[in-house]
């Protein structure tokens, strides 16, 4: 593996560690931008850092957090769903007062959400898994079927995003975004009227 090497000037009048005088004359001698006196240089050895996409064993497994995350919405089960979410998740959803900044305000939604509906399911359509790592992000459609009290089953489609974390046990949600496409821009414009 091949490691570039950088040098840094000292901010104190350091000396090198034995032997590296030796090694930094050399390095000198090879790279013209290290010129400099080396008892006034640190050398650090610096790699590139390496990419690390998810594998399909963990893109499987945030598949299976978002089916958690399904199904404890439909079944209405605040305890199952807070489960699933950081202690520290923040986001949004598409009413104008759904602002969540932290635990107590995602429950507070949540409790609010699943007592509206009489009954409710969630699908994701496009959903696509992204992430490097021990942190996930994901893409997707939202589909929300639902009945509120003395209505037909309605539905409400809009787009999700999330942000999840691997503790190294589990997949947390940490943070979440839905939002509805606005419907006074039409296909084609960037601003509603453009």
């Amino acid at each position: 593996m091949h490691l570039p090497i950088r040098t840094n000037e000292c901010q104190g009048d350091w000396g090198v560690m034995p032997g590296m005088r030796k090694d930094a004359r050399r390095l000198e001698q090879k790279l013209p931008w290290a010129q400099q006196p080396v008892s006034k240089k640190i050398l650090v050895w610096h790699q590139e850092p390496i990419t690390m996409n998810l594998t399909e064993a963990q893109k499987a497994e945030v598949k299976e957090t978002l089916r958690n995350y399904g199904t404890a919405y439909q079944k209405k089960d605040i305890k199952a769903l807070l489960a699933l979410f950081s202690p520290e998740i923040s986001g949004f959803g598409s009413g104008p007062d759904e602002v969540v900044l932290d635990r107590k305000d995602f429950t507070r939604q949540m409790k609010r959400d699943l007592s509206q509906v009489t009954s409710v399911s969630l699908e994701f359509p496009g959903l696509k898994i992204s992430g490097e790592g021990r942190v996930a992000w994901v893409t997707s459609g939202c589909g929300f079927t639902f009945t509120v009290a003395g209505s037909k089953k309605q539905t409400m489609s809009g787009r999700m995003t999330m942000v999840l974390r691997n503790t190294g046990s589990r997949w947390l949600i940490e943070q979440i975004h839905f939002s509805m496409p606005n419907v006074e821009q039409a296909p084609g414009q960037s601003f509603p009227g453009a």
